[in-house]
């Protein structure tokens, strides 16, 4: 019951406060502070963003290039479907498992 009195009474003062408009200078004032936009803004936010895009793009494929690189010879066999050839100058990191169809 109290809580019914209390939403009457706010209704009541509610319909009864007036809202005029603002003032002509308030809305002046208000409009000066804003701050300004820029188009310059934009396109640096454009190119930062294209920038690190295109530089994030070279890092995938500087290490989807590095992991086929190292990856062992099983691995380069599945991909090419053809056996690798053996060399002098394969380090362990070309085939960490000593894989014997290698040598």
């Amino acid at each position: 019951m109290t809580e019914h009195m209390h939403d009457a009474r706010l209704d009541e003062l509610l319909a009864a406060y007036a809202v005029g408009d603002p003032d002509a200078s308030l809305r002046a004032r208000i409009i000066a502070a804003a701050p300004r936009q820029r188009a310059i803004g934009h396109t640096w936010r454009w190119v930062a963003g294209a920038g690190l895009g295109a530089m994030l793009a070279g890092s995938c494929a500087a290490g989807v290039a590095a992991g086929l690189t190292l990856a062992p010879a099983s691995f380069a066999r599945a991909i090419t479907g053809r056996p690798a050839q053996p060399a002098a100058d394969v380090s362990s990191l070309a085939d960490p498992a000593d894989d014997p169809a290698v040598s």
